[in-house]
């Protein structure tokens, strides 16, 4: 049976007569007589006896139809998610992003993006950005977000903001009366922060170097949440991305770090994967608040 030959059948079987089959799918009466007469021919198969003007189901029909309307739904249901995908709504989207951005930019995206698209289903995930991208390259998720810069050759990378290092520190701490913190302002405190064999800690030991002294790490931290969490636990003081500052507990405050150590925010996605309509808005939306948080930190 053919899709239009499929309706006709479930119709019929389901009110049991050719007139009643026509005025629910509103088309006419010899129609749905010329389409089952030529749906038995083709079958090779009796699907209903007449008698009195009504239709009774043969068992050849009897059987068919549990399988024939299971197919019809089926059809039913990927008509709809056509129409939902060419109106933007509904399928599904994949992101994957590093440390605060897992915690910032991409929950806010979302739900700026899900306000138009409800219905699509969202899978986000926070990873390191070496994770982050090996999962795009496995097409495992259909954007990643980081703020290391890549140079893989097998992956489409772009920036689409910017974002610089700050210092934390309790409220009340000897250096929350400074404009700006300094490599030699840290000396002597408890630095709370990157190891220097990542792209966040050789940027700072290249600040720490053009300022005449060495950086001393008394606690390795992998993400800025965690170098947060450790400040908030009277561990010290903390250099990390000024997005974190959005989700750091009361009773911490934050300073400028000179000299300025800029961090580039990269969109990650796969050369050989044609991003859908949905993921194309997405990433305006990442972009969009990329911006807002980056002016309002």
């Amino acid at each position: 049976m053919n899709a239009r030959q499929l309706e006709i059948f479930r119709a019929i079987m389901r009110t049991g007569s050719v007139t009643d089959a026509a005025r629910v799918l509103n088309v006419s009466q010899p129609t749905v007589s010329k389409v089952l007469l030529h749906m038995e021919s083709q079958l090779g198969l009796k699907l209903f006896s007449r008698a009195r003007g009504r239709l009774t189901p043969t068992p050849e029909a009897q059987l068919l139809f549990p399988d024939a309307d299971r197919v019809f739904r089926d059809l039913a249901a990927l008509r709809q998610l056509v129409n939902d995908l060419r109106a933007g709504d509904g399928g599904s989207i994949r992101i994957a992003a590093s440390s605060s951005l897992a915690e910032t930019v991409v929950p806010r995206a979302l739900t700026r993006f899900r306000r138009e698209h409800p219905r699509t289903k969202i899978s986000s995930h926070l990873l390191p950005a070496a994770e982050t991208a090996e999962m795009v390259r496995a097409r495992a998720v259909d954007l990643g977000l980081t703020l290391s810069p890549l140079s893989d050759q097998t992956l489409h990378v772009a920036t689409i903001g910017q974002c610089n290092m700050v210092a934390v520190m309790p409220v009340g701490h000897h250096l929350e009366h400074h404009s700006r913190i300094t490599p030699r302002d840290l000396v002597d405190e408890s630095l709370i922060s990157f190891s220097s064999d990542t792209h966040f800690g050789r940027l700072l030991d290249e600040a720490f170097v053009s300022s005449g002294v060495t950086r001393q790490v008394a606690v390795e931290a992998t993400m800025s949440s965690v170098a947060v969490a450790h400040v908030a636990a009277g561990g010290g003081v903390a250099l990390v991305d000024r997005f974190a500052t959005m989700f750091a507990p009361t009773g911490l405050v934050w300073r400028p770090f000179h000299p300025t150590v800029n961090l580039s925010v990269t969109l990650i996605e796969s050369p050989n994967h044609v991003p859908s309509r949905l993921t194309r808005w997405l990433i305006e939306d990442l972009r969009h608040c990329v911006g807002i948080l980056d002016a309002s930190v």
